[in-house]
């Protein structure tokens, strides 16, 4: 378990995270979620020895986190969102170098190596120069880099930028992979990489947790489309039940099958037609807007 406890750091007068507290698993991915400049990428390079906090305490099974780190490096490692190698070098030649670097026995090394090409699926590309490779595969040599050390903690920032559909979808199902038996930390704007990814979610914004919560885990919510979407229909459904509008839908969570039925009743009655009207789980994109959006 990875536990945080009341991390703050500051540059000058402004604050990056102000008493983050956050506790999570050893294995299933985690999803931290704000806007840039939310916190997120400061959190990770404490978490990953690159920055270091000015308070705060974070505890790794109940020892000091960075005692563990000292010790294993097999601790953690961070797939970032820029590409974290070398491009006048061979796919071989950027594995072969940062295997190394983990300092492990040759028997092991080739473990890792072989770990890594296989779940990145990279075994047919390494005599290609990483500067000629797609941006499909630039992304798995980034992640395949990020696993050679078999991290019991992956960072990924991003990890699907500037993709393909077809490779972003390959990357999504090789990370939901290697959740049973590590804990993956995942950033991304793409809530529906969320959706597919996440057990459990944080919200951070002006350095700050705002929420945290179970993927799917919430009540559902009832969702409405308008057939005439404007202030005047708006405001009667509002009068009805509270609903916060997302673009070109409605959304309440005032959600069951009795308060669908009263709507139903209502709008037949106020003469308002209705597009859509639906009782689901809230989108990781939901909970996001719900939790930040009133502070952004």
């Amino acid at each position: 378990m990875l536990q945080i406890k009341n991390i703050s750091k500051n540059y000058g007068s402004f604050s990056a995270l102000s008493n983050v507290s956050l506790t999570l698993p050893n294995n299933g991915i985690f999803a931290l979620l704000g806007i840039n400049g939310a916190g997120k990428t400061t959190l990770i390079s404490i978490l990953c020895g690159i920055v270091k906090a000015d308070k705060g305490e974070i505890f790794y099974n109940e020892t000091p986190y960075f005692e563990v780190l000292k010790k294993d490096s097999s601790l953690c490692s961070l797939t970032p969102q820029e590409f974290a190698f070398y491009p006048t070098l061979s796919v071989r030649e950027n594995i072969d170098f940062f295997s190394q670097i983990n300092m492990l026995s040759p028997k092991k090394r080739k473990e890792m190596v072989d770990f890594a090409l296989n779940i990145c699926d990279l075994e047919k590309y390494m005599e290609k120069r990483a500067a000629n490779l797609s941006g499909g595969l630039k992304r798995r040599l980034n992640l395949a880099i990020g696993l050679l050390n078999n991290p019991k903690i992956l960072f990924l920032d991003e990890p699907t930028v500037g993709i393909d559909p077809k490779t972003r979808e390959f990357i999504l199902k090789s990370i939901k992979s290697l959740a049973d038996n590590r804990l993956i930390v995942y950033t991304s704007h793409y809530m529906d990489e969320v959706d597919f990814l996440a057990d459990e979610i944080a919200v951070i914004n002006e350095g700050k947790i705002l929420d945290s919560f179970k993927n799917g885990c919430q009540n559902r919510v009832l969702i409405v489309k308008l057939r005439e979407h404007n202030n005047t229909n708006i405001k009667i459904l509002n009068e009805f039940m509270p609903f916060i509008e997302y673009g070109c839908y409605l959304q309440s969570s005032a959600a069951d099958e009795k308060n669908l039925l009263k709507l139903l009743e209502f709008v037949k009655k106020q003469d308002i037609e209705l597009k859509s009207v639906s009782l689901s789980s809230p989108s990781a994109q939901t909970l996001f807007l719900n939790s930040a959006g009133k502070d952004m």
